[in-house]
């Protein structure tokens, strides 16, 4: 049986339910005068059947209209998000640009704004490939599979992520048992690690203090908890956060760059690994912990995956 394409919906349905109406309006009144009264009982479970009809296709239609707009809402967000992500980091380098061509600049001078043009060149190639993981996670992704080390996957990885934030990298703590491995795709955990740890120490006010927890639950699972002490979130929050393009409507988050995009990246990429990933939070300014559970052996029956 083809498959109703899921933007064609609600067309089909007002179709319906503008055919229902006028069958109502125009045939029920003839049929009723008709009819002999032996009839009158059909007739009138006949129409309360159909005003059911239309009264669910109305609420079924009001249903996508709120999901459209918002998602509607979430898109016109992202493009603010990315307007501001391309402009902020150009306009800075243009600035350092046209200060470098003073030639009264002092040399220490000139190698502050080399740096700072190095941090938004991060800053941008961090975005873009953000941009690119999710559309790349829309087309779904082919997962290899080799043994990965945990804790030297981690160090690399904060390293990363300290140096783009300009933090400590004892700020962001790892309890990992020595040696402990996990048979995955090394480049998608990299990519979950990053996103989790980069969501910590933005949504952290400094100084950030992250604690990264590696545990072993049984022999076929693997718990990654990611836990900030930052501005964290309400309750009905913390299943949205995984959608595409979503973000907290809040001013704490509002002030923060971002675009809604790295924990979606994270959902699909740990779902792809057969894994789950669940937020948690006491409510705001009480932290946040981002809680990953894979397979201690990615199986190899997933397309893609091979060792």
């Amino acid at each position: 049986m083809a498959r109703i394409p899921q933007n064609t919906l609600p067309i089909a349905l007002a179709i319906i339910t503008v055919g229902l109406t006028i069958a109502m309006l125009v045939g029920w009144p003839i049929v009723i005068v008709s009819s002999d009264e032996i009839y009158s009982t059909w007739l009138l479970v006949l129409g309360v059947i159909s005003l059911s009809i239309i009264l669910l296709a109305l609420m079924t239609l009001i249903f996508f209209v709120a999901r459209e707009r918002r998602a509607s809402r979430r898109q016109f967000g992202f493009i603010d998000s990315v307007t501001h992500e391309l402009k902020s980091p150009l306009a800075s380098m243009k600035l350092c640009l046209e200060t470098l061509k003073r030639p009264d600049l002092p040399v220490d001078k000139g190698d502050g704004l080399i740096d700072m043009m190095l941090d938004d060149v991060d800053r941008l190639s961090a975005f873009i490939s953000d941009v690119l993981q999710a559309n790349r996670m829309l087309h779904g992704v082919a997962l290899n599979r080799e043994r990965v080390r945990i804790i030297e996957l981690g160090e690399v990885v904060a390293a990363r992520v300290a140096r783009r934030y300009h933090v400590d990298p004892a700020q962001i703590r790892f309890e990992v048992a020595e040696g402990l491995a996990i048979w995955t795709d090394r480049l998608a955990l990299e990519t979950v690690l990053v996103n989790l740890l980069d969501n910590a120490i933005k949504y952290s006010d400094p100084p950030a203090e992250v604690t990264v927890t590696v545990l072993r639950p049984n022999s076929r699972r693997i718990r990654i908890d990611v836990q900030d002490k930052g501005i964290g979130m309400a309750r009905e929050e913390q299943a949205r956060v995984f959608e595409r393009f979503y973000r907290v409507d809040a001013e704490d988050v509002r002030r923060r760059r971002g675009t809604g995009l790295g924990l979606y990246v994270v959902y699909a990429l740990v779902r792809s690994m057969r894994g789950r990933v669940r937020a948690f939070s006491a409510g705001p300014g009480r932290g946040t912990t981002i809680s990953v559970i894979l397979p201690s052996r990615l199986p190899p029956s997933i397309p893609g995956a091979s060792e």
